[in-house]
């Protein structure tokens, strides 16, 4: 059975993925390995949420590696956030949803009729013809 990563595998050896001689940038300036090796520890932060804003600001002025790490880490870190509001408002969408409901079960419980707001006017636009029963 053929290896359906093998072409993957032979990119990767030939250091035209991982390797010497790695380029981040879009300038596709080769980095010094000593700037690699400094700067690892700093270029890890830029994938931290929050701490990306260190590699960013600190490895502009020090080290090329980082600061590549953290032009990344920053527009992954917003992605991040969108993501966060996203979710949150969903949840609070279904959170007031379930609200809603329960204050509509107490409403049929008491013999009222309630208009939800917002809700309750886009309902009335509704209008199901009635079946003929004949």
């Amino acid at each position: 059975m053929k290896d359906n990563l093998g072409s993957i595998r032979d990119f990767a050896r030939k250091g035209k993925f991982f390797g010497e001689g790695d380029t981040l940038s879009a300038s596709s300036v080769p980095l010094d390995a000593d700037d690699v090796e400094e700067g690892r520890g700093l270029a890890i932060l830029a994938y931290v949420p929050f701490l990306c804003f260190i590699p960013l600001i600190q490895g502009k002025k020090t080290n090329r590696f980082a600061y590549e790490h953290g032009k990344q880490g920053v527009v992954l870190f917003f992605f991040e956030i969108i993501a966060l509001l996203g979710a949150l408002f969903w949840k609070v969408a279904l959170f007031l949803a379930a609200v809603v409901a329960i204050a509509g079960i107490v409403f049929v419980i008491r013999g009222k009729v309630w208009s939800i707001p917002w809700i309750g006017p886009l309902a009335d636009k509704l209008d199901f013809p009635e079946e003929d029963n004949t």
